[in-house]
């Protein structure tokens, strides 16, 4: 999966869970690796069985969240990503419950609620990029735009070399030529 062959990771997955059925571990990477693949049904189908044998496995219930997300079934998606918060049992698992439930509400464009969870984000993981622009792209649209522009400031001072910092410096540029910031 490291080197973005999520075919060849979810091939090796199932060889792994012929030697070792039921293996929990197997089968939440395999579901990683249909996910990021883009297998969501796949994924949402390996992900459930996964939560059916360990209920507080966190990072199985953002995923799924996260599948929901994607699949515009936001009322699931809060509520796996929300019982992953309140679970607190994964540190990781409860960062990007966070983040994707400022997606979450983002697109229902719930703009304060999405503000709340990309600052919580932001607080857990600072050098998190993506939710500085994020955050700064919510707080365009509900027309803070010295909040927005704050936000991508911060994710420029952050780490202005990553894609996120540099999608937060042409953001700030695009604002400062007196342009409308490209918010895709």
């Amino acid at each position: 999966m490291n080197l973005g062959d999520f075919a060849g990771a979810i091939q090796a997955t199932r060889k792994a869970l012929e030697l070792s059925p039921g293996d929990v571990q197997a089968e939440t990477q395999l579901g990683a690796a249909q996910m990021k693949n883009g297998d969501y049904d796949e994924a949402l189908a390996t992900f459930q069985q996964v939560l059916l044998k360990e209920p507080a496995n966190s990072m199985a219930r953002v995923s799924v969240g996260y599948i929901c997300l994607k699949k515009r079934i936001f009322g699931e998606a809060i509520e796996h990503l929300s019982k992953a918060i309140r679970l607190d049992n994964d540190q990781k698992a409860t960062l990007y419950a966070h983040f994707y439930l400022g997606l979450v509400y983002f697109e229902r464009e719930m703009f304060e609620d999405a503000e709340t969870f990309f600052e919580k984000t932001i607080e857990r993981a600072p050098m998190m990029i993506e939710a500085f622009y994020h955050l700064g792209k919510t707080q365009w649209l509900a027309n803070d735009r010295d909040g927005a522009q704050d936000a991508w400031q911060r994710g420029v001072s952050a780490n202005a070399f990553s894609p996120w910092g540099e999608r937060c410096k042409e953001t700030l540029e695009s604002i400062s030529e007196g342009k409308e910031p490209d918010l895709s």
